[in-house]
């Protein structure tokens, strides 16, 4: 077991009771960190069921808890039996495209075989995929979807969770340190159902459209293979494509493109192929399968977990649909920016757009956007796009964070456009238009006619000038991150 690899027995899980490593950094001025909520324990995964509720998984106890408004509530909402030992837990959460009128909501953890948590001993029961329905206040009536295996393990368990645009849900399993077909062995074991990723309609049944369908059995069920661990998928919001973190052992963590089919070449081949002396040639090819190059590697492992596209412009137009990844090794966050056909990702450091890998000694500015969300392999372990479209990072220590735009300032004087006289009374309302959605923000002038409006969200605003007896006026005004905008109108008679 190689020291990246099992990186969360090198923290014993002490690290967990410590307060975050350092203090949370952006490279992006305009851009600020704020704490959603503390108290977590263990983390591993978040999903958004309300603009401003969220529930999250405990990797160790089993609990999934739920954060209203930025509070912790007293009692989980669902409390499982988990083997805990390793990578073992409560892994992975996904909630249905349609809900709550599809009031759905999707596990994946380690079972434990007794009904109380362990760690190891007995052996679990395996790595399981339920389906509970959301009555408001708890998840209830678990229905088993996908029954996968956990030994011998412990670590590479997987258990990340999504739907596709296609309305499939996802999920992936790592290795479990199995060799056989599925890692590359030719003359090994069969399908074993690990080493993949799985695609399942949302009753848990095979899809027939899967890659590998026409090869029944295990085979049916699996959109790609030969991939060593991962704790992150995402769907790029333009093309649809499945993309997904991978991590190597002593070398060559991934980010990689995901098409139907894909086998991402471990045993064989972890990095780049052209840095590979197996070669190609060394894979198990199963009808339809295909081997493609990461989009991304680091030589030396940072072990990134979660992947998120920013589907949103609350973060500045720059950034929206650019590629977010999380690390677990030291907390940081990085950003990628798509290539144009989004099929790759655009790297303009000489030594990483070269081979696109991150070598010793390389630059990493341009890819690391911030730091301090952990550390000593107790980082990152789960990223979300909210409802609001701000960036949410889950770190293992414990915390939400969200990432946002520093706040705006509209201020100024209404006046009587004849005498100059100030108007006191004078309504003002701010209309942002965009970014979405629409948000309305209202205040009056004092005696000597000022206004300010403080904590606006940056972006287009209509702003609305009214005071009786005079003529409405409207401006559209654009308010930058982090800056005091003036704007000073009169008005004149009606």
């Amino acid at each position: 077991m190689t020291k990246r690899a099992s990186y969360w027995i090198v923290v014993g899980w002490l690290a967990l009771a410590t307060s975050l490593a350092s203090a949370q950094t952006l490279k992006d001025p305009a851009l600020v960190v704020t704490e959603v909520v503390a108290g977590l324990n263990a983390p591993t995964a978040m999903a958004f069921i309300g603009p401003t509720d969220i529930l999250v998984l405990q990797k160790s106890d089993g609990q999934v808890r739920r954060v209203i408004n930025g509070v912790l509530q007293p009692m989980p909402v669902l409390d499982v039996a988990v083997d805990q030992r390793s990578e073992r837990g409560l892994l992975g959460i996904a909630v249905h495209p349609a809900f709550p009128s599809a009031p759905w909501v999707y596990l994946y953890y380690t079972q434990s075989s007794t009904g109380s948590d362990t760690s190891g001993s007995p052996e679990p029961s395996g790595n399981r995929l339920y389906r509970y329905r959301w009555n408001g206040n708890a998840l209830v009536e678990p229905a088993l979807l996908l029954n996968l295996p956990a030994s011998p393990g412990p670590n590479h368990d997987g258990g990340a969770l999504i739907f596709g645009p296609d309305g499939k849900l996802y999920t992936v399993i790592g290795d479990l340190n199995h060799r056989g077909q599925l890692q590359n062995i030719s003359a090994g074991q069969g399908a074993d159902d690990t080493s993949v990723i799985i695609r399942l309609n949302d009753d848990g049944t095979v899809p027939s459209d899967n890659p590998f369908f026409a090869l029944g059995g295990n085979l049916a069920k699996y959109y790609a293979y030969g991939l060593r661990n991962s704790f992150g998928l995402a769907f790029d919001p333009l093309t649809h494509k499945l993309w997904m973190t991978e991590n190597g052992p002593d070398t060559y963590d991934e980010i990689n493109l995901v098409e139907p089919g894909f086998n991402s070449g471990w045993v064989q081949i972890m990095g780049p192929d052209t840095r590979s002396p197996q070669g190609i040639g060394s894979l198990f090819q199963l009808p339809g399968s295909h081997y493609a190059d990461p989009k991304f590697s680091w030589f030396n492992p940072v072990a990134p977990t979660a992947i998120v596209f920013l589907n949103s412009r609350h973060l500045g137009a720059q950034y929206e649909n650019d590629v977010f990844v999380g690390d677990v090794n030291s907390g940081n966050l990085y950003r990628f920016k798509p290539a144009p056909a989004r099929d790759g990702l655009h790297l303009e450091t000489p030594e990483l757009a070269a081979d696109l890998v991150a070598d010793p000694g390389d630059n990493l500015q341009e890819v690391v956007f911030g730091t301090g969300f952990g550390g000593s392999f107790a980082g990152i372990t789960d990223l979300k796009v909210g409802p609001d479209g701000r960036l949410y990072i889950l770190s293992i220590q414990g915390k939400i964070f969200a990432v946002s735009q520093k706040p705006a300032i509209l201020h100024g004087r209404v006046s009587d456009q004849a005498s100059g006289a100030a108007l006191e009374g004078a309504g003002v309302a701010a209309w942002c238009i965009d970014p979405a959605p629409i948000a309305r923000v209202n205040t009056g002038t004092d005696a000597s006619g000022a206004y300010a409006l403080s904590g606006l969200s940056p972006g287009r605003y209509w702003v609305f000038f009214a005071h009786s007896g005079y003529r409405r006026r409207v401006r559209m005004i654009e308010l930058p991150a982090g800056e005091a905008t003036p704007l000073d109108v009169q008005l004149s008679p009606r």
